[in-house]
């Protein structure tokens, strides 16, 4: 059987890719943004009247001196999970992430999926040569280079056919066509009576490795880079989201089809994440649980983040939640841990890291 002997799991902003000079650029697309949900009630306002009625104590976190701070740790942290990945040197990576309006669209949005095609491959990102500073960090921060990511088809299939003999109705998908696009559209509670029916359409473009992949492709694998069996969550967009409880039994199943598995005798397997904590506005007490929850090993705890507390893409913690389903057997030790607020209304994210050992 293959054995589970490490976890990593990281936040996949692009605010962890640039300077934090460039951080404020975040800010002023904040005051735009249509997805703004906010603690403790989980529901979307505006911009402006989130200022409003924000704790004033924020503004003083907004100032470059401490963006500096932050982002030091984060780098370290990130340095960090690459340097264990390195000296662990697993055969293989299960890694469980979320698509954003990538190749996933409202034509076909399952709530869970395994990908068991060939590779997945990595396109660079293109911007323009007058894109801003900002835009052009994001992109290099994905890697510069195409490459393809070998998949671990046998794997792929086992834990397809294991989770359809334990009650899990699980996607899959061999090949993506050539070109992908479509529209997602955002379902939340407002503050005003209503619901969100924000749209966006994606024009169809080449199908891509998602970033809450190549992230941790090229951020922590870097140059040992290794096969991988992707799985999908759909964690942002209703109404078929999984509830965290369902992500962490999800996450126990796929390390019991992961032990499980005949041809993976010898195999040492990494379970890697990435995306989240809470953002585009800043929950510290909704991070705060998850990690906890990580750290003291609490499946009670995992299993019973609030769901309108994970609303817009503080739902990708939902991921977190599933690998520490899939590394209960491990410890989790928190690296870092930054409640990154960028303007006063109290946007921005929780940007952590964490790595499971034995």
């Amino acid at each position: 059987m293959a054995e589970i002997v490490l976890g990593l799991a990281s936040s996949h902003s692009p605010m962890l890719n640039q300077p934090p000079e460039l951080w404020s650029v975040h800010a002023e697309n904040d005051k735009r943004n249509k997805e703004l949900c906010f603690p403790p009630t989980g529901e979307q306002m505006s911009y402006e009247d989130a200022l409003e009625r924000a704790d004033p104590a924020i503004a003083k976190l907004v100032n470059l001196e401490h963006f500096k701070e932050q982002h030091a740790n984060g780098q370290r942290a990130i340095a960090q999970l690459a340097k264990t990945f390195a000296e662990v040197k697993p055969d293989l990576a299960v890694m469980v992430g979320d698509d954003q309006d990538e190749i996933l669209f409202e034509d076909n949005m399952p709530t869970f999926m395994v990908y068991w095609g060939d590779g997945f491959t990595f396109y660079p990102r293109v911007v323009s040569d007058d894109a801003s500073p900002a835009a052009k960090a994001a992109a290099l921060g994905y890697g510069d280079k195409e490459y393809t990511l070998p998949i671990v088809t046998e794997l792929g299939r086992h834990i397809i056919e294991y989770m359809m003999e334990h009650e899990f109705d699980v996607s899959h998908a061999r090949y993506l066509r050539d070109e992908i696009g479509g529209s997602v559209t955002h379902r939340y509670p407002t503050i005003y009576g209503t619901e969100t029916d924000h749209s966006r359409l994606t024009e169809p473009r080449k199908a891509f490795m998602p970033h809450a992949w190549s992230f941790m492709a090229h951020r922590v694998m870097q140059e040992n880079k290794i096969p991988i069996v992707p799985i999908f969550q759909n964690t942002c967009y209703p109404p078929n989201q999984p509830t965290a409880k369902r992500c962490f039994q999800f996450g126990r199943a796929i390390r019991e089809a992961i032990e499980s598995w005949s041809g993976g005798e010898g195999k040492r397997v990494v379970v890697m994440t990435s995306g989240g904590l809470s953002h585009f506005v800043v929950d510290e007490e909704l991070d705060r649980m998850a990690l906890k929850g990580m750290v003291e090993n609490d499946p009670e705890i995992l299993s019973s983040l609030p769901k309108n507390r994970l609303h817009s893409a503080a739902s990708e913690t939902l991921n977190w939640v599933t690998a520490a389903g899939a590394l209960e057997h491990l410890k989790a030790e928190v690296l870092a841990y930054e409640p990154v607020y960028r303007t006063p209304a109290g946007t921005g994210g929780g940007w952590a890291q964490v790595q499971w050992n034995s």
